[in-house]
């Protein structure tokens, strides 16, 4: 389950205030910044939920749950790359590939 502080990362990663984030969810400041400082989701806020964080990955961020794809085993939150760029290469058209990840830096031998 995505946190409050993962949701506050997000959208400082992006740039974006909690009042854009609030207009396009439909919800008010108050409750988003309730939202991102709650230790827990309740129940009653999980659609909430939802759907910040489907505008913040819209915008172009990924969540990551504990244990699920980081290394380090925390919960946490990365820039995505946009779908219009190509998944291969970088901006210096540096060939990445995800194996890379695992047994060198990013970019090694491409």
């Amino acid at each position: 389950m995505t946190t409050g502080k993962q949701v506050s990362a997000a959208r400082m990663l992006l740039g974006m205030t909690q009042a854009q984030v609030a207009d396009r969810v439909g919800l008010s400041v108050s409750s988003l910044e309730r939202l991102e400082n709650a230790d827990e989701g309740a129940e009653d806020e999980a659609s909430a939920l939802a759907r910040i964080c489907a505008v913040l990955e819209e915008a172009g961020v990924t969540f990551i749950d504990e244990r699920v794809t980081s290394a380090a085993g925390g919960f946490g939150v990365r820039l995505s790359v946009p779908a219009s760029q190509s998944v291969d290469t970088d901006d210096d058209e540096t060939v990445q590939y995800p194996e890379m990840a695992r047994s060198g830096p990013f970019g090694a031998g491409g």
